[in-house]
């Protein structure tokens, strides 16, 4: 007979991991209803001829079975009540987006460890100001999902800025010779380029917070009241949330432009070809 160590199909932190609790997960009818929508995503495919059938069918089952099992990996991770665990993870998460970022910046010297290096900083940083200001507490429970937010944020803008970085600095490359002939320092020469590139970069997450709580309603905000928490404590917390992945997105971005350009020109200040 199967143990009862779960409410509703889903199991709690402390429940334990058993063969019936993931069962039983996996059988949860909302869950698997939920899925027809991407039946619709399918048919509209088919209908158009897009060929995309297989590629939507292998991302959805992929994407459903890996935030499956991140969830139950989380689940045994805060049963261990150990801090040095969440470190682990959280430099864990670092190293892997730091190779993720990387390929958009290829190219560019040491671009990973840009990248990482600046995504540490940034997320050691916000934590660290949220957790001496008393918004979280320095759990796992807060420190690992938080973490994981901004580390993913951050990965994206750092990706594109080094991006753009790249771009234009091909693009204006007569520009940055013309300043170093007239004598100018390496960050004297692309300081224009660096101030246009820093400035995009943060223009995504302004726009957005721009637009809270009046076009949309931000993903932890609703997930904590579907959740049943009061919507002042949802909006507590997204605004934490927000405005942590804000400073975080801007000391990341920063950090990559400020140790990026420096790969495009030698110890003598002179501009190399990558």
């Amino acid at each position: 007979m199967k143990p009862k160590t779960f409410s509703k199909g889903i199991p709690l932190q402390s429940d334990p991991i058993t063969f019936w609790a993931i069962l039983d997960f996996l059988r949860d009818p909302g869950l698997l209803f939920s899925i027809g929508v991407i039946f619709l995503v399918l048919m509209v495919s088919w209908f158009l001829k897009l060929g995309l059938e297989k590629e939507l069918i292998f991302s959805t089952v992929r994407g459903f079975f890996q935030l499956v099992l991140v969830g139950f990996v989380l689940l045994w991770i805060f049963s261990l009540k150990n801090n040095l665990v969440t470190i682990f993870v959280l430099l864990g998460m670092i190293l892997l987006a730091g190779g993720i970022a990387r390929k958009r910046g290829q190219g560019i010297p040491h671009a990973f460890w840009i990248v990482a290096g600046s995504l540490m900083v940034s997320t050691s940083l916000t934590l660290g100001v949220l957790i001496l200001g008393r918004s979280i507490e320095p759990t796992m429970i807060y420190l690992i999902p938080l973490g994981g937010m901004i580390i993913g944020n951050s990965m994206n803008g750092a990706g594109l800025t080094l991006n753009r970085l790249k771009a234009e600095m091909e693009l204006r490359k007569d520009e940055v010779l013309v300043f170093l002939s007239l004598g100018a320092s390496a960050h004297q020469a692309v300081q224009n380029i660096l101030r246009e590139v820093i400035k995009a970069s943060l223009i995504p997450p302004v726009d957005t917070m721009k637009a809270l709580g009046v076009i949309f309603i931000p993903g932890m905000m609703a997930g904590l009241i579907i959740a049943g928490k009061s919507p002042l404590f949802a909006v507590r917390y997204q605004i934490i949330v927000m405005f942590m992945l804000l400073a975080s997105a801007a000391i990341t971005n920063l950090l990559v432009v400020l140790l990026g350009y420096r790969q495009f020109f030698s110890s003598y200040a002179q501009l190399k070809n990558l």
